[in-house]
C-alpha cells in the first residue's frame, strides 16, 4: 500500500453488533457515505468475513483448552515461546484487511483501519485523496455521521 499524500480527513465507523451477545461481530448495514464509492456487496462481504475471522478466533475448542493447560502447567511462560491460537487468527485477520485495503478499498480512495488498533469497539473507514488525483473527496466530509480529524 503505497502513504496517502493528502488526507481529506474524513472517517466513519461500522459499530458493534450486540444483538447476539458480546461476542466480536460488526454490523453489517451499508453506510451511505460508501454509496458513491464501493458496491454494497464488496463492503458487506468484507464485514462477514471479518466476523468470520472473530468467530472463528473465539471459538473454544480442544486447541484453546490445552493452551489453557500448558499456560497453567508453565506459569503462563509458555506463551514467551508460542503464540495462541487467538493470535493467530489475528494476524490472518491484519493481513486480510490489508489485501482488502490494497485491492479493493484503497483504488476507491478508501482506507480501513483494523479494529484491534480500536480496541476492538469499531471498524474505522477513512475516506482519502491522492494529490494527483482528479476527484474530490470533499464533499463527503460534510456527511453525518462521519467525524472530521
Amino acid at each position: 500500500l503505497r502513504p496517502l499524500e493528502t488526507v481529506c480527513g474524513c472517517v466513519f465507523f461500522i459499530q458493534r453488533d450486540y444483538s447476539e451477545g458480546t461476542t466480536c461481530k460488526f454490523q453489517t448495514k451499508f453506510p451511505s457515505e460508501l454509496e458513491t464509492r464501493i458496491e454494497r456487496s464488496l463492503f458487506e462481504d468484507t464485514v462477514k468475513t471479518l466476523n468470520n475471522y472473530y468467530a472463528e478466533a473465539e471459538k473454544i475448542g480442544g486447541q484453546s483448552y490445552l493452551e489453557g493447560c500448558l499456560a497453567c502447567a508453565t506459569a503462563y511462560l509458555i506463551f514467551l515461546c508460542m503464540e495462541t491460537r487467538y493470535e493467530k487468527v489475528l494476524k490472518k485477520i491484519a493481513k486480510y484487511i490489508q489485501e482488502q485495503n490494497e485491492k479493493i478499498y484503497a483504488p476507491r480512495g478508501l482506507l480501513i483501519t483494523d479494529p484491534i488498533e480500536r480496541g476492538m469497539r469499531v471498524i474505522e473507514i477513512s475516506i482519502y485523496e491522492d494529490r494527483g488525483s482528479s476527484g474530490s473527496s470533499s464533499s463527503s466530509s460534510s456527511v453525518s455521521g462521519s467525524t472530521t480529524r
